[in-house]
């Protein structure tokens, strides 16, 4: 990758959010080489991922929302977010601080950290808001509206859409077939799911005779436990193979591994989605756009936080299905079954990914942030 001619410094505030991360961290690794100084302003949790980028690190002092302490409802999960992310005074501080240490020429902002953006919006430094979920701004409003209500300054009074206009540009780390609107603003810019394009080998198949599933739910905590006992217990029963990626929450030795079942705590999505016939989600943005790129059918079980929207959008699309995260094993079993016999699904799921790139676009991404560094 050639590097630039006019490097600039940047900072990157994010949070410790899941899946939000893969997408702003693989931005800031493609800045770092193309040269620009990239400072990143995030919870510890993440310092050696961008460390290892070649990113200068700064910490926020909070603890990560989704740590092991978090609330374990939906309800109060989101209450929790509101409190110590969205809204949260101490991020700002510390935003604050690391403006004032960097003097960036450039920020990028996880849309989500509201206090932040209502900030950069009355400061003289440009600033790329990064939305790494479906772009909705429909569905934002009555979360975004009454904390705009009674903001000052620019800010102040306006919608989620009329928000993000105050920006020069605003990078949605998705494909614009997920976003219900017909028409979005000429800032808004749709990259795609950026990441670099794996050179692993294929996951080596067992059973390549039979259909081969994937299951991956969330990587942080969602009380995922008993969910992935029901889909275990239903594909258990399937002539088929299968990889559960159970993520660090949930011990891969606590689920019984009957039948053509594998359990692992990780595996990069990219060395199994080439040989998977059918995903079986939380339907998270990253997840849910990481099989739509590689032309896989989803059934998705949406726990909480924004993945009931993106497991609309997939079944809008054509591609897949969903099911309640309480769904018994023989509703699960069934879906299963029914979705790797149903041929029109699958052209479908490929004539999707046909029409996207399936590892984003990085350089269509930096055009835009250098261009609004000037």
């Amino acid at each position: 990758m050639p590097m630039t001619d006019r490097p600039r410094r940047m900072l990157m505030v994010l949070w410790d959010g899941g899946g939000n991360v893969p997408p702003l961290r693989a931005l800031a690794r493609a800045l770092v080489q193309r040269g620009h100084q990239v400072h990143v302003l995030c919870h510890r949790s993440t310092a050696d991922r961008f460390t290892t980028d070649g990113a200068i690190f700064h910490p926020l002092s909070g603890e990560p929302p989704f740590s092991a302490a978090h609330p374990r409802t939906p309800e109060a999960e989101i209450d929790h977010l509101v409190e110590t992310t969205f809204f949260s005074s101490e991020i700002l501080t510390d935003f604050d601080a690391a403006v004032a240490m960097v003097q960036p020429e450039l920020l990028l902002i996880d849309d989500l950290l509201l206090t932040v953006l209502q900030r950069c919006a009355d400061l003289p430094t440009p600033t790329v808001p990064l939305h790494h979920m479906v772009f909705d701004t429909d569905s934002l409003d009555p979360f975004v509206r009454p904390f705009l209500e009674q903001a000052g300054g620019r800010a102040a009074g306006l919608d989620a859409a009329g928000f993000l206009e105050l920006f020069p540009a605003t990078l949605v780390f998705g494909y614009r077939a997920f976003s219900p609107h017909k028409t979005v603003a000429p800032c808004v810019h749709f990259v795609g799911p950026v990441r670099e394009a794996s050179d692993a080998p294929a996951w080596p198949r067992r059973h390549s005779e039979r259909p081969f599933v994937l299951v991956s739910l969330s990587t942080s905590f969602q009380n995922q436990q008993a969910t992935l006992q029901r889909i275990c217990e239903a594909l258990a029963q399937l002539d088929i193979e299968v990889l559960v990626t159970t993520g660090p929450n949930v011990v891969p030795g606590s689920l019984p591994a009957r039948g053509g079942i594998e359990l692992r705590e990780f595996v990069p999505h990219d060395e199994v989605l080439g040989v998977a016939d059918l995903i079986i989600t939380h339907a998270g943005h990253g997840t849910v756009c990481a099989g739509a790129g590689a032309g896989v059918p989803m059934l998705c079980l949406p726990m909480g936080r924004d993945q009931p929207a993106v497991a609309e959008r997939v079944e809008a699309l054509g591609l897949g299905r969903s099911l309640s995260p309480e769904a018994s094993p023989e509703a699960i079993g069934k879906a299963v079954t029914a979705l790797l016999a149903d041929g029109n699904q699958r052209a479908a799921s490929r004539a999707f990914a046909a029409t996207v790139s399936r590892f984003g676009d990085a350089t269509r991404a930096m055009a835009i942030v250098e261009r609004v560094a000037g």
